[in-house]
């Protein structure tokens, strides 16, 4: 049932208004709903002085409230993210030093990111984040008895990039020496164009040459989404990852890992 207010509280509201008070100031003073004080005053109306009053206190306040409303929301954010992390640790016990696991992630990574045959005759792979690249190649040095001689890299970069230090760098992350790298030439639609990001290092393009590894790597991803894609569709993550993987390579609690490799 509506809440019956008296005819002087009514008034009071008329005389605040006719003073010049906005209505969230009228709401706030006698603690009533602005829509119901609305209804009381819409028939006053407010001279230029009153107008320019409220207009000013709503800029200053929309100045007060602004950097709060920005500092709620970021907060919001960063415990929706954490949430979200901390849903996600227990992959952190995933066995990755199982050689089993190793390929499965490494065809997965690899049918996303990797060149496929027939179209290309060798092992490809390319990103521009340094962790993935840090991360592929030395899981799959982990679990394939793969070649030095074997190994080179290539790098995308832009025009107004140095390309001895992006060789370096690349160099150094991978462990493959700076004389295995291609001869590559910067992107010419970049030119005249300056990079903003200065972290930026472009892409590396991992290159090894076993047509073998390279189908490998392929069928091992295309293998897993095709069973992945039949049988079962109501499967979520956890469940699917038990039906895919046997159950004496599963995470297993309080499994002591080395993460060394993923560290750059």
């Amino acid at each position: 049932m509506a809440k019956v207010y008296g005819k002087d509280i009514r008034q009071e509201a008329r005389n605040l208004r006719n003073r010049g008070l906005s209505l969230g100031e009228i709401s706030l003073t006698l603690e009533i709903p602005k829509n119901t004080i609305s209804g009381w005053v819409k028939d006053i109306c407010l001279n230029k002085k009153q107008k320019q009053r409220i207009i000013q206190k709503i800029i200053v306040s929309g100045a007060i409230g602004r950097p709060l409303a920005i500092r709620v929301n970021r907060e919001k954010i960063e415990k929706w993210k954490e949430n979200i992390k901390n849903k996600v640790m227990h992959f952190t016990r995933l066995p990755l030093d199982n050689p089993e696991i190793g390929k499965i992630v490494c065809g997965l990574l690899y049918l996303c990111e990797g060149a496929k045959y027939p179209a290309s005759r060798y092992l490809h792979f390319g990103n521009s984040d340094p962790k993935m690249i840090y991360f592929f190649i030395n899981l799959l040095r982990k679990v394939y008895c793969i070649k030095a001689d074997k190994l080179r890299f290539s790098i995308g970069y832009r025009f107004d990039q140095n390309y001895e230090e992006l060789k370096n760098y690349w160099s150094n992350l991978t462990g493959i020496p700076a004389s295995k790298c291609l001869n590559t030439k910067p992107d010419m639609r970049t030119k005249g164009k300056p990079t903003f990001k200065k972290d930026y290092r472009g892409i590396c393009r991992l290159i090894y040459y076993d047509t073998s590894l390279q189908l490998e790597l392929q069928l091992i991803g295309e293998t897993i989404i095709k069973n992945g894609a039949g049988g079962d569709r109501t499967l979520g993550p956890l469940h699917a990852m038990q039906v895919l993987i046997p159950a004496e390579l599963q995470p297993q609690k309080n499994l002591s890992i080395d993460h060394s490799y993923f560290r750059i």
